[in-house]
């Protein structure tokens, strides 16, 4: 089950690649640290010094996250990170050859170590978005998002061991060299991926409103918890392995909480469980502090070892779940910055851990400093429920067809350029079946395809020698579909038009007007834009509606609150004169689709085909 389960995530196009190169970048920041805490000691000769230096790296990097996040989400990923990230390991390079010989400047070196923290590229949060734009909301995002947290594991396992390495065998500063060309390998690859979705255009003005709430409470208050055990556990490993006169077992409890975060992130991302939910915050929450507080009663080293990994079994779920809940209530162009929060909680609560019980081991005997290291955690769930319920930005969980809901401070466009702008792509790619069945006879001629959205209809008929006009609301759609015509050589048969259609319409009548599955969440007056695509409908020409029986049987919630008429429905509300039209096909009728964990199902749609007599 594990293993299918994650191949399943790895297989989706473009995923492993974009995967292994989040990996590479990220392994800077397990190297950089240690590297950083080395050579800052060894040039300036104090502890106190090299620690202060990497705390201001630290703290600038996690209060800036948000901002660098916020710039992502206004600009995109590309045009952010490719200026950040250069200027980043130029900013390495510079503190490696400072500190290759001791006597650098402390001024100097706290400088670039704040510039360091100001321009370090969030790898990590960049692929948590790009997570979602590679997979539809469901079991296999969650799964990504498992395996995204026990990368970040292995990653803090192996890179202190390679800047051990590298300043044992050399310099630690070429542990800071090695991590800048990590980051910009791992960032430059990142950037040209396919995966990496285009900048949007700019949006049309909103309508004034109150402005949706970014920052996801519950997500970041339980990463902040889950980061204060975190931050706590190796000096309280370093105090209890002291008191056992064993101080080399140390490594043996950091690794012990590794293992078990990792088992514990790979267990939960295979067990396909429903979206997650505050409660199951909380139920994680509740066993990750009672197996820290049990811990400083351990009489061995075994024994805290195997207390330390009972408490890592719910590292990785707990954190898991709180980027899955910051992703899901991320209002539309605002992902990064969503996920951002929850990763500098999660930072901010390790550094104020680590602080916290570096003072309350000089004042209180050792199992009260775990109590104390594991109270948040035991406090945060009922904090959790008691906090109110506003980030519904989100769509139903499991794959819902319509992924993002609106308010009434989006308009229609934005809203579709939100969606189109989160994915890299949205739909299959494919062309629609009824209208490769119906049309594939049909002598080519001119066609108009409403709500073309990534261009696939639009481009099979032009490569089959329609001429093709296609209007879309979303601005980022048609550069998306533009992009694929030109690709499959046709960009000179499709003329990519911006249409509100409820406001707006093509000009011209057509051999072809195609509809296919024209719905949205939003009130979009339907029955009016396909009267006036019958009216388009040249003298012989044809009217191809499609659209939705029902809801996807994996997912019975939706298209709540929407009518889906059948197709004698859609033909009365068109109003057609007597005698002008002959119906050439109406009814029901199946496809097989893949839902959002994988499974294969069959879903029900309606088709309704005329032809203009008169």
């Amino acid at each position: 089950m594990t293993s299918s389960s994650y191949a399943a995530v790895l297989r989706t196009p473009h995923a492993s690649r974009t995967f292994a190169l989040a990996f590479l970048g990220r392994l800077s920041y397990g190297t950089v640290f240690l590297s950083l805490t080395l050579a800052f000691t060894s040039s300036t000769g104090s502890y106190a010094q090299a620690g202060a230096l990497v705390a201001l790296e630290g703290l600038t990097v996690s209060l800036l996250s948000p901002l660098r996040a916020a710039l992502i989400d206004r600009y995109g990923m590309r045009r952010v990170l490719s200026p950040i990230t250069a200027a980043y390991a130029l900013i390495l390079t510079a503190l490696a050859a400072l500190t290759w010989q001791p006597g650098a400047p402390l001024p100097l070196l706290a400088v670039l170590a704040m510039a360091a923290g100001v321009t370090a590229p969030p790898v990590g949060v960049v692929m948590r978005t790009l997570w979602s734009g590679l997979l539809p909301p469901g079991p296999l995002l969650r799964r990504a998002y498992s395996l995204d947290t026990v990368s970040e594991e292995l990653v803090f396992v192996a890179g202190p061991l390679l800047a051990g390495l590298l300043a044992a065998t050399a310099a630690p500063s070429l542990g800071i060299l090695v991590s800048a060309v990590l980051i910009a390998a791992g960032t430059a690859g990142l950037v040209t991926s396919p995966a990496a979705p285009l900048p949007a255009p700019p949006a049309a003005p909103a309508r004034r409103g109150p402005r949706p709430r970014v920052f996801p409470a519950a997500p970041a208050v339980a990463a902040a918890a889950t980061g204060v055990v975190l931050g706590s556990t190796g000096l309280l490993a370093i105090a209890f392995t002291d008191r056992h006169h064993q101080p080399g077992a140390v490594a043996w409890v950091e690794a012990a909480v590794a293992a078990g975060s990792t088992l514990g992130g790979l267990g939960y991302g295979a067990l396909g469980l429903p979206a997650p939910g505050r409660g199951r915050l909380a139920v994680l929450l509740v066993p990750l502090g009672l197996a820290l507080a049990a811990a400083g009663l351990a009489p061995s080293t075994a024994v805290l070892a195997a207390l330390a990994c009972a408490a890592g079994l719910f590292v990785g779920p707990a954190l898991t779940t709180a980027y899955l809940l910051a992703d899901e209530a991320a209002p539309p162009g605002a992902r990064t910055r969503a996920i951002a929060w929850v990763n500098t909680a999660l930072n901010l609560g390790a550094a104020g851990g680590a602080a916290a019980t570096g003072a309350a081991l000089d004042a209180f005997p050792l199992p009260a400093c775990y109590v104390l290291a594991a109270t948040p955690a035991l406090l945060v769930p009922a904090l959790l429920l008691a906090l109110p319920k506003q980030q519904h930005h989100s769509p139903k969980p499991a794959g819902a067809a319509h992924d993002r809901s609106m308010d009434d401070t989006t308009t229609h466009r934005e809203y579709w350029d939100g969606r189109y702008s989160e994915h890299h792509h949205l739909w299959s790619g494919e062309p629609n079946a009824v209208l490769v069945e119906e049309a594939a006879g049909l002598e080519p001629g001119t066609a108009l395809d409403l709500g073309c959205g990534e261009g696939a209809d639009a481009i099979w008929l032009a490569r089959r020698g329609w001429r093709v006009t296609a209007a879309d609301i979303s601005g980022v759609a048609l550069e998306r579909a533009a992009r694929h015509a030109a690709e499959a050589g046709v960009a000179d048969r499709v003329d990519w038009q911006l249409h509100d259609l409820a406001e707006s319409f093509p000009e011209g009548t057509y051999d072809l007007v195609s509809a296919q599955f024209l719905h949205s969440p939003a009130d979009m007056p339907r029955e009016e834009i396909l009267r006036s695509a019958a009216a388009a409908v040249a003298p012989g020409g044809i009217l191809l509606i499609v659209g939705h029986a029902g809801p996807p049987p994996w997912d019975p919630d939706a298209h709540g609150g929407v009518h889906l008429p059948t197709p004698e429905e859609v033909r009365l509300s068109l109003r057609l004169p007597d005698g002008a039209w002959e119906v050439l096909r109406s009814g029901e009728h199946e496809r097989v689709q893949t839902a959002p964990d994988g499974r294969t199902m069959t879903r029900t749609d309606n088709a309704l085909m005329l032809r203009r007599t008169g």
